[in-house]
């Protein structure tokens, strides 16, 4: 009986480590970690405050499926020299950048949020 709740104790805490090295590998950006749901819900959040409203550079039905490549096209580009060159490079200025920038200091990378939302809401 002893031997079998040392075993099921060696067994629990093997379960509670390996779990919580799963849980610390998980992040969509440099920096701290943001699990999935919550990057989706702020990227989702984004776009619809930053992006795509009646003050917004886009309105809500342009936002297609066509649309939102052009967009996720134009925030992988970002950092590259040669930029795709649709309009949507311009719209995206208006999301922090994340590190590199004094205006964005301390907060998420916006940009990389919103290209995670719409990858996943329009499975680019």
């Amino acid at each position: 009986m002893k031997r079998f709740i040392v075993g099921l104790s060696v067994c629990i805490l093997v379960a509670c480590l390996a779990q919580a090295a799963l849980y610390a590998s998980g992040s969509i950006s440099a920096g701290k970690g943001i699990n999935p749901r919550d990057a989706y819900t702020m990227g989702k959040a984004l776009t619809f405050q930053k992006l795509v409203c009646p003050s917004c550079p886009l309105e809500k039905r342009d936002l297609d499926r066509d649309r939102a490549l052009s967009l996720k096209n134009s925030l992988e580009a970002r950092d590259e020299a040669v930029k795709p060159g649709t309009e949507d490079d311009e719209h995206i200025s208006v999301l922090c950048p994340g590190a590199g920038d004094a205006q964005c200091e301390g907060k998420p990378d916006e940009q990389e949020l919103v290209h995670f939302y719409l990858t996943r809401r329009y499975k680019l």
